[in-house]
């Protein structure tokens, strides 16, 4: 009987819905502009409408199999997306479902790789996290729209970001960290909201409370090559550190000229031991340059600074001149290219490379290549020593116009050439100071200046700061300048001590050696020889091992106090080209 009255009462809300259209739930006078008017009852106001709730696959697969025809009937669909959280409608005009949360709907993901996974932030066990404490995000976008990415521990700090992607690709997403960890140990990340590659467990390390140690400044050490424009694979800064109380550590460097230090960890026992700190980045500049390593010690000592040794690029040099009065001797050819060792990747000299690319005897020759270039390049240095090479007038402007461009030039004067030098000193410098040498006879020695922080004077082949070096020019064929043009630096002054001691003493602010910076110019007086033999105090001044390697040797007029002393003519002659390369590195005529 019960059954029999539950379809007869059935049938009849079918008819009357049939007949007026509209459907009443707790009212029998629906409105009359709805098709369902769903009213509370006055005696019990807690209830609402409940809409199907489907993921977004169930909803996805509600149009499955449908024709666009029966997609256009369904159009305005309604259903409560619970990985949205939010209710969606189908929209034919755009083919999409749409969120009512926003216009763009729920964004959607490829699985995130691990390697896509940065963590930043050095996490210590009681600390507060801060704007340093983050997750760096490179997510595949599929579809734009809004996501919310929680990541969390379960160790007193998390993870969370709410925001929108407007285009789809592969983009950046930093999620802020916020808590503070409590345990120490390796925690392994939960992500919801993106899915994560199979297999890829990401985790984060916490390390104990900060532990007091010092750092040993003196034991700091640039490990690797350096190049300008090559990123940083494996380059690391080593130090030893004494450990008084054992705990975290967190070791960096701020970013300088392109890459920076780092590391951390956790030092479990008291002692010394070394750090090693891993370098990133990509240098920016070809010279060497120091780099503040900074520790979050609470005491001891905490801040150290360490040298990054860059190495030069390739670069060339030119000579100009023959024999042993210039750079085409075999002595101080040897010091060039002597296997890498003074100039080369390991050398004293770091450098790609240091090849010659001409030499020739002929000023003309010489004056050609300057102007026109050699296949067409023009060399990064210049060593003319011009002896048996006197300076004309083509060469010399050949000189100015390289050198206003930025080559580097080793100049040494010919005999008796100081009519030749002003012509080159206008040209370059808009002055003309050059003079002969005030004679009394002898080859002399003149002191080098007293500059322990001059990048010639106390330069990579040995601190010559208060030592001498020898003309072999009996004096009247040497030239000097009574003053120098500005930027300029005096290494040796024209007034030797046998000088000095004359009835008319040469000035001490005239120069017989000195360098330009502005102009990448290095002077000196004299084209003196060079020479493997020591030959006691006699014959020739610049002396070099057969393996190319300066020596200094006793050599000066007579033996009087003053007068005979060591010199370092060949230390002094490498000591220029080291700086002449790195000018040229800087601001030579050629890019690096």
């Amino acid at each position: 009987m019960k059954k029999r009255l539950i379809v007869f009462f059935a049938w009849l809300f079918i008819s009357i819905t049939l007949l007026n259209a509209q459907v009443g739930i707790n009212t029998e006078t629906p409105h009359p502009k709805t098709v369902l008017d769903a009213t509370t009852l006055s005696t019990d106001k807690s209830k609402g409408i409940m809409i199907p709730r489907v993921t977004q696959d169930e909803r996805d697969a509600i149009l499955t199999g449908m024709s666009d025809a029966e997609k256009k009937e369904v159009n305005s669909i309604l259903v409560f997306n619970t990985d949205e959280d939010c209710y969606n409608f189908w929209n034919i005009n755009e083919t999409e479902w749409k969120s009512v949360c926003g216009a763009m709907g729920k964004a959607e993901f490829k699985p995130l790789l691990c390697s896509n996974i940065t963590v930043y932030g050095n996490y210590i066990e009681g600390v507060s996290v801060d704007a340093s404490h983050y997750l760096s995000l490179v997510v595949d976008v599929q579809k734009a729209g809004s996501y919310t990415i929680s990541v969390t521990t379960g160790n007193g700090y998390n993870f969370f970001f709410s925001s929108v992607v407007l285009e789809t690709g592969l983009q950046q997403i930093n999620i802020p960290c916020q808590g503070k960890p409590v345990n120490v140990g390796t925690d392994i990340l939960s992500f919801d909201g993106i899915t994560l590659e199979t297999g890829c467990t990401p985790t984060i390390t916490v390390g104990s409370a900060v532990a007091i140690y010092a750092l040993n400044c003196s034991s700091a050490l640039a490990n690797g090559k350096y190049l300008k424009g090559t990123a940083l694979t494996g380059q690391t800064v080593t130090l030893n550190v004494s450990v008084t109380t054992p705990g975290s550590y967190l070791i960096t460097t701020p970013k300088i000229n392109g890459i920076s230090f780092s590391a951390s960890g956790n030092f479990t026992v008291a002692g010394n031991t070394q750090v090693t700190l891993v370098g990133t980045g990509t240098p920016t500049v070809n010279t060497n340059f120091e780099m503040t390593i900074n520790a979050n010690t609470p005491e001891g000592s905490n801040t150290c600074s360490v040298t990054i040794p860059m190495t030069l690029p390739a670069m060339t040099y030119a000579i100009i001149g023959t024999g042993d009065y210039s750079w085409a001797s075999d002595h101080r050819i040897n010091a060039l290219t002597n296997g890498g060792v003074s100039f080369g990747t390991g050398g004293t000299v770091k450098i790609e490379s240091f090849t010659q690319l001409w030499s020739t005897a002929a000023v003309g020759t010489a004056a050609g290549y300057l102007n026109n270039g050699y296949g067409g390049k023009q060399p990064d240095v210049v060593l003319y020593f011009a002896y048996g090479a006197a300076p004309t007038a083509e060469i010399t402007s050949a000189l100015i116009n390289y050198i206003n461009k930025g080559g580097c030039v080793i100049y040494g004067s010919s005999d008796n050439t100081a009519s030749a030098v002003n012509i080159l000193m206008s040209g370059v410098f808009n002055m003309a100071t050059a003079q002969a040498q005030v004679t009394d006879g002898d080859d002399d020695v003149y002191l080098i200046a007293v500059s322990p922080g001059d990048p010639v004077i106390n330069g990579p082949f040995g601190n010559l700061s208060g030592k001498y070096w020898g003309e072999d020019n009996a004096s009247s064929g040497s030239v000097i300048m009574t003053s120098l043009p500005p930027n300029s630096v005096q290494v040796c002054t024209a007034a030797s001590a046998k000088k000095s001691s004359l009835s008319s003493p040469v000035d001490t602010a005239y120069s017989i050696v000195w360098y330009n910076e502005g102009k990448n110019f290095f002077y000196i007086g004299d084209s003196v020889a060079s020479t493997y033999t020591y030959m006691g105090s006699d014959g020739w001044p610049a002396l070099y091992t057969n393996s190319g390697f300066p020596r200094s040797k006793s050599y000066g007029p007579g033996t009087s106090t003053g007068y005979n002393q060591l010199v370092y003519n060949a230390a002094l002659e490498l000591n220029a080209v080291a700086w002449a390369v790195k000018k040229a590195a800087i601001s030579g005529i050629n890019p690096h």
